[in-house]
């Protein structure tokens, strides 16, 4: 089963213990659609709209960010591990 790292701020929102869920997902993408269906607090943070990410969080596997792979449709094998970092601003 692959593994979603998501953010430990988004566990107190989604009612989530450990930040790392198990999911059974061929592609990041439907990682990503099972955690917003079994979570939907989520959805809002992950999806601009069906099938496309919002652009101020990066996912990565294998530490290389999926815009630079195949995007949601990186495939995900059972060791996988998906890395949810939304991004930070400040100054």
């Amino acid at each position: 089963m692959a593994v979603i790292v998501i953010p430990s701020a988004w566990c107190a929102a989604a009612g989530i213990q450990n930040p790392s869920l198990r999911c059974v997902a061929e592609t990041v993408g439907g990682a990503i659609d099972w955690l917003v269906e079994a979570h939907p607090v989520l959805k809002p943070r992950l999806l601009a709209e069906p099938g496309r990410l919002v652009s101020w969080v990066n996912l990565y596997v294998a530490e290389h960010d999926v815009r630079a792979l195949q995007g949601l449709d990186t495939v995900v094998s059972d060791d996988s591990e998906i890395v949810v970092l939304p991004a930070l601003a400040g100054g």
